[in-house]
């Protein structure tokens, strides 16, 4: 993720999208970590709830490979079918560890 496109594409300084990709890390992280417990637990209220604020987060950011794996799992826990998002979770996982490291390189 370069800063620099992404600021671009919405428009804004790059400060701006440094603070805001600061608040996104802050909260995804705890996001992540309640929807996972909540997939755990097969609270699937929680996991709707929490896998929706990722997505739209991500979606606000333009990070559209979180949005699109938030977005799946966000659709399974809505109609209370969460067996077999593990893999979903991880690539979820990954891909936002992926992020947060390249936005650390960044800074």
């Amino acid at each position: 993720m370069e800063l620099e496109k992404l600021a671009e594409r919405l428009g804004l300084d790059v400060e701006d999208i440094r603070e805001l990709f600061e608040l996104y890390v802050e909260t995804t992280t705890s996001d992540l970590a309640e929807l996972k417990g909540a997939i755990e637990t097969k609270d699937a209220q929680l996991a709707h709830a929490k896998a929706h604020s990722i997505k739209g987060a991500s979606g606000n950011l333009g990070l559209d490979e979180m949005y699109n794996l938030a977005k799946e799992i966000d659709d399974h826990a809505r109609v209370n079918s969460l067996d077999g998002l593990e893999e979903i979770i991880q690539s979820l996982e990954e891909k936002y560890d992926s992020l947060v490291k390249e936005f650390e390189k960044s800074n």
